[in-house]
């Protein structure tokens, strides 16, 4: 049943389209816009009180394994999200970046309510099928926001709170959108505003997990501004290949650190330190204080090393490297040593501190040769 009667509500949406009523709250002119396009442009009937569409079983199957990267990153957020909201009877959805509802926590026993307000697994939420909503102003705006109740264009979810958020991929890319809803809530809009800033700060985290799993081929700079939280809950992530050039960071890193809306940018632009320390640091042992370039605010950080994983297919043999070296047109003596790190690496099973070791050179030489001569792990090809 809808909150208000079709008729009021048909009524206020084209009182706010025409300017006769404003929408209370920061976001009154996010929802008049989408209030405008959703009549005008959508053909939308503002008084429809059916659900959303729901994808088949099949056709959801289909989403969830293009997005399985974006679930295996968000998995454990939606738990500790919903373990957070739940008591004030939410229930927590993660869209795609089409809007479609590809996972979702609830209490057992309130599953059938939810899902009769539509709040299921394949749901799909875009301002195109379902006007004005939570998921859907995020995907257009990419900010987050809360629509409260009546802020629905359709009446068929004028029951509803949405809090919503957009999730960002590595460059940037918005992959899906983190929602709170429940069926029931209190009438003041400032209620929300907790469930808000919780939402936001999950969906931060399921960015960061997915940054993370996305660059297990780089080196990564976790850092923060204080020392102390560094190995607990580093904020700052920025990946960078093996020349020292940041290639990505997560959007805390970009707020913080001036240059990366440039990338590929140098390390030695962004911190004073040289790549090469940071190559050469140990994994879970050395902690690296340095600052920033320009306003000489300082940073602690640890650096996680690339994942390099032994393939079961056979390592390529160094007469086959140096067949594909010449063809590389490098010179005879880089050609030589090219092969030497080749089976430096082979029979070290692509470990590369042992790698260096037996080659006697460092760690950050090593990686800085692989990749002038294009040297690629075997389970890279």
């Amino acid at each position: 049943m809808p909150y208000v009667s079709q008729t009021r509500h048909i009524d206020r949406v084209r009182n706010v389209i025409e300017g006769r009523m404003s929408s209370p709250g920061a976001d009154a002119s996010r929802l008049a816009s989408s209030y405008r396009r959703s009549l005008e442009q959508y053909h939308l009937d503002p008084g429809a009180t059916m659900g959303p569409r729901i994808l088949t079983v099949p056709e959801l199957r289909d989403v969830q394994q293009r997005e399985e990267t974006v679930l295996r990153a968000s998995g454990q957020c939606l738990s500790r999200l919903h373990e957070t909201v739940r008591e004030a009877d939410y229930c927590v959805m993660l869209t795609d970046a089409a809007g479609v509802t590809i996972d979702y926590r609830v209490d057992r026993d309130r599953r059938h309510e939810f899902k009769r307000a539509g709040l299921y697994p394949g749901s799909c939420w875009s301002e195109r099928e379902e006007g004005t909503c939570g998921v859907a102003s995020v995907l257009l705006d990419a900010e987050a926001i809360t629509v409260h109740k009546t802020d629905h264009f359709r009446a068929a979810f004028t029951t509803l709170t949405c809090s919503a958020s957009p999730i960002f991929g590595v460059q940037g890319e918005l992959i899906g959108v983190l929602d709170a809803s429940a069926v029931r809530s209190p009438e003041e809009r400032e209620s929300q505003r907790l469930v808000n800033h919780i939402v936001r700060q999950s969906a931060l985290l399921i960015e960061d997990g997915f940054f993370l799993n996305a660059t297990t081929h780089c080196w990564v700079l976790l850092a923060h501004r204080s020392r102390h939280y560094v190995e607990a809950q580093p904020e700052i992530l920025i990946a960078f290949d093996a020349r020292g050039y940041a290639i990505a960071a997560n959007r805390r890193a970009k707020e913080c650190v001036p240059g990366l809306d440039q990338l590929p940018r140098h390390v030695s632009e962004l911190f004073d330190i040289r790549a090469e320390r940071l190559l050469d640091a140990r994994p879970g042992r050395d902690l690296i204080s340095f600052r920033l370039i320009g306003s000489g605010s300082p940073l602690h950080a640890r650096v996680r090393q690339p994942v390099m994983r032994v393939s079961r297919s056979p390592a390529p043999a160094p007469r086959e490297a140096i067949k594909a070296a010449t063809q590389s047109e490098l010179s005879e003596g880089e050609t030589l040593e090219r092969a030497r790190i080749v089976a430096a690496m082979t029979d070290a099973k692509w470990r590369p501190v042992i790698a260096a070791q037996a080659l006697g050179v460092s760690r950050a030489t090593l990686y800085r040769r692989m990749a002038r001569f294009g040297i690629v792990a075997p389970h890279r090809r």
